[in-house]
């Protein structure tokens, strides 16, 4: 690794990639590029931006991620997840740059009743997880030095996410319905961006899953967060068909990864303690 690592990353202003910019800038020199940069669908920009920097890594974070909207905008979700990462993996390879590539627990549909490793066949039931997918094809098929990150239901003080979100529509005093039967892994962009600090000085290839440790619903995660903040509010557990989405989710997604160990990081925190950190940073936590 080159002392004085050069570091580029595409969605730098979005929930993770204001995490991963903060923990990397401490250490090495990081170049973070958003869409008021240029766009990663410009395959031209794209080149001639990363031939500017010329980075020894490239984190690719930015995307359409959007879940519903990508069933109705699926041309600009193909694009934007599917063409962006097409350029932005030929700019890494004429770069001689590794990339690391965030995905998501979408590309699989769910029915496996048990964690999905990294091995898994991956088969995506909404448009938005088949565009993710088709990002990890391109990083795979066209660069030289890659690894592919997957995880899952983030978030983190710097974008929209399902945490802040029931606060805010507990703290406005709305009825909560939230769904009771869809599992997964809540992810702390906090603790994500330091362990996808720690994965980049490994020579890890492939792919790997990185997610808060444990496994949770949506409505026990839900629960935990307001039992966190201090608020009392009025809601109830519902069944998916009680509460339908544009897009189709998995209903068990839950990722486990046989490579952690590997890896030499070991296992993040478990979901509660992020769930406790970001609330604290939020200044929502109550006092104990």
């Amino acid at each position: 690794m080159p002392k004085s690592l050069k570091i580029m990353v595409t969605g730098a202003k979005g929930m993770l990639g204001s995490d991963l910019c903060d923990v990397l800038g401490s250490e090495f020199d990081v170049y973070g590029f958003d869409i008021d940069d240029f766009s990663i669908t410009d395959e031209q920009a794209t080149m001639e931006w990363t031939l500017k920097v010329a980075p020894h890594v490239i984190f690719h974070l930015a995307a359409y991620t959007d879940v519903d909207g990508s069933e109705d905008h699926r041309e600009e979700a193909f694009e934007v997840n599917a063409v962006g990462t097409q350029n932005i993996c030929r700019a890494a390879r004429n770069a001689n740059a590794r990339l690391i590539y965030i995905s998501t627990d979408y590309v699989f549909d769910g029915t496996k009743g048990k964690p999905y490793i990294e091995a898994d066949e991956p088969s995506p039931i909404n448009y938005y997880g088949l565009t993710k997918l088709y990002g990890e094809l391109y990083v795979t098929d066209l660069t030289l030095h890659h690894l592919i990150v997957r995880t899952s239901w983030l978030f983190g003080p710097n974008g929209k996410n399902f945490v802040d979100t029931i606060i805010g529509k507990a703290e406005a005093g709305e009825r909560l319905r939230v769904v009771n039967d869809q599992y997964g892994c809540p992810t702390y962009t906090l603790h994500l961006a330091q362990a996808l600090r720690e994965l980049m000085k490994q020579d890890l290839e492939g792919i790997i899953h990185l997610t808060n440790k444990g496994a949770t619903t949506w409505y026990d995660l839900a629960t935990y967060a307001l039992e966190l903040a201090g608020i009392s509010a009025d809601i109830t557990p519902v069944d998916s068909k009680a509460y339908p989405t544009r897009a189709k989710r998995p209903v068990y997604s839950v990722l486990s990864s046989s490579r952690l160990e590997a890896s030499g990081i070991g296992e993040l925190p478990p979901w509660q303690e992020g769930v406790r950190d970001h609330l604290k940073r939020r200044n929502k936590l109550k006092e104990e």
